[in-house]
C-alpha cells in the first residue's frame, strides 16, 4: 500500500520544475532553445480570472510575499473594488486578487495586479522592445477562451515575427503576425532569448456585417513603454550565456540528470506522505493520468481513481500517531531513450509508534517505467515486485 504514496512526491517536483533531460544533437540544439522559452513561458505566464470573462497575465515581480503581475486593463477594468477575482498560477493555485489595489497605468491598456502567496514563484526577465526588429522571432503565451472543442482554459504558446512597430492608441506599439484567441489579452510576447519585451492585447481586424474578423496581425505594448509608466523598480535584464539548458552530450549525462532528478523525486516523498491526505498526495503526483496502470503482482490492474480510493482507506485505518519513516535503494536504472526510464528500486518502510515505540519492517521491490512527457518526466506504469 505505501507504494501509492511514492508515487505522489514526483508530481511535487513537476510544479517545482522538474528537470529537462535530453540527447541533443547539433540539429536539435534550436529545438532544446524553443522548449527552454516554453518553459519560461509556461512558469511565469498566468491565468486572470475575474467574474466577467477571463484573460492572461505575466509574474513581474516580487516582494515579500507579495507578486505582482501584468496584464491588459480591458481584461480586468470590469472588476469593482472589493469584487472576487483570481490569478491562476502554473502550478494550478489559485490566489485571491487584490482588488483595492488594482493599478490602471495612465494612457495605456495596461493593469498591475497584486496577490500574496508564501510560495515560491520564478518572475520574467524583462528585455528591451526597442531591441527588436521587423522579422525577429517571438512567442506569445497566454490561456485561449473555451471554445467549441478546447472547452476549459488552456496554456498555449504560440511562435510568430515582428512584422512592424509604431506608435497607436492605447500605448499599442509592436505589431506581430503570431496565432491568437481571444483570453491570451495581457499575456507576454517573449523574445527569442525568453525575455519580455511586451504585452499582447489586441488583434487587428474588421468587422463584416457586424461580424469582428481578424486579419492576422496583432497589437502589443512594448515593455519599454511599461517602464516609463510603471511604479514598481523595473529594468530590463540580460541573460546570461549559460542561463539555457546545457545541451546533453552522451548517454552517461543523460543518466546522471535523471539519477539527481530521482535523488529529489524520492527525497521530497516522505513530508508528503505524513499529510495521510491521499487525494493531496496523488494531485502531486507526475503521471500521465491516461497511460498509468498499476499491476499488482496479483496481476489486477487498477486505474488512478482506484488507487486514490485504495490509499485513503489504507490512511484511515492508520493510527494517527503512528510514524513512517520511507527510503529507496535503487538497484537497476536503464534509459532506452533520453526520454524513457525503467527504474528498479527497494522501497524500506518502518513505523513506530511516536515516541519512538518500535513496530515493524516493510521492504519490497519494485520497477517503475518514467518518460518524458512535454519536457517533464512522468511515471506511466509500476510493477511490484517480491517482498523482501
Amino acid at each position: 500500500m505505501i507504494s501509492y504514496l511514492k508515487l505522489s512526491r514526483r508530481r511535487l517536483l513537476q510544479i517545482l520544475g522538474g528537470l529537462t533531460v535530453a540527447l541533443l544533437w547539433p540539429h536539435q540544439v534550436h529545438g532544446q532553445t524553443r522548449r527552454h522559452i516554453r518553459d519560461i513561458a509556461k512558469a511565469v505566464t498566468v491565468l486572470v480570472s475575474p467574474q466577467s470573462s477571463s484573460g492572461s497575465g505575466v509574474l513581474i515581480k516580487r516582494e515579500g510575499s507579495s507578486y505582482y503581475v501584468l496584464t491588459a486593463k480591458h481584461v480586468i477594468e470590469s472588476t469593482r473594488a472589493g469584487e472576487e477575482a483570481d490569478i491562476i498560477t502554473a502550478d494550478g493555485q489559485s490566489h485571491p486578487i487584490n482588488t483595492q489595489a488594482i493599478l490602471y497605468l495612465s494612457g495605456v491598456d495596461l493593469a498591475l495586479i497584486r496577490f500574496e502567496s508564501d510560495r515560491n514563484y520564478p518572475v520574467a526577465m524583462l528585455g528591451s522592445s526597442e531591441a527588436v526588429a521587423e522579422t525577429d522571432t517571438v512567442y506569445i503565451s497566454g490561456f485561449p477562451l473555451p471554445g467549441q472543442a478546447i472547452t476549459s482554459p488552456t496554456f498555449t504558446i504560440t511562435k510568430g515575427a515582428i512584422t512592424g512597430k509604431g506608435q497607436y492608441q492605447r500605448g499599442y506599439g509592436l505589431i506581430y503576425d503570431n496565432v491568437t484567441q481571444s483570453g491570451m489579452s495581457g499575456g507576454p510576447i517573449l523574445s527569442e532569448t525568453g525575455q519580455v519585451i511586451g504585452i499582447h492585447g489586441l488583434a487587428e481586424g474588421e468587422r463584416v456585417q457586424g461580424v469582428a474578423v481578424k486579419a492576422g496581425l496583432n497589437l502589443g505594448v512594448p515593455i519599454n513603454t511599461i517602464l516609463d509608466l510603471t511604479p514598481l523598480a523595473l529594468k530590463p535584464t540580460t541573460p546570461k550565456v549559460d542561463s539555457f539548458p546545457k545541451p546533453v552530450a552522451s548517454a552517461g549525462e543523460a543518466e546522471q540528470a535523471f539519477r539527481a532528478f530521482l535523488d529529489q523525486h524520492y527525497a521530497a516523498l516522505a513530508p508528503l506522505v505524513e499529510t495521510r491526505d491521499a487525494a493531496r498526495l496523488f494531485n502531486y503526483m507526475p503521471i500521465d493520468k491516461e497511460r498509468f496502470r498499476y499491476r499488482q503482482h496479483t496481476g489486477v490492474v487498477q486505474n488512478y481513481n482506484d488507487r486514490v480510493a485504495g490509499a485513503s482507506a489504507f490512511f484511515s485505518k492508520k493510527p494517527a500517531r503512528e510514524k513512517w519513516k520511507l527510503s529507496y535503494e535503487i538497484t537497476d536504472l536503464q534509459m532506452p531513450t533520453a526520454d524513457q526510464a525503467i527504474v528498479s528500486h527497494i522501497e524500506t518502510v518502518k513505523w513506530s509508534y511516536w515516541p519512538g515505540l518500535a513496530r515493524g519492517v516493510f521492504r519490497r521491490r519494485e520497477t517503475t517505467a518514467w518518460e518524458r512527457v512535454n519536457g517533464q518526466w512522468k511515471i506511466v506504469s509500476v510493477e511490484e515486485g517480491e517482498r523482501l
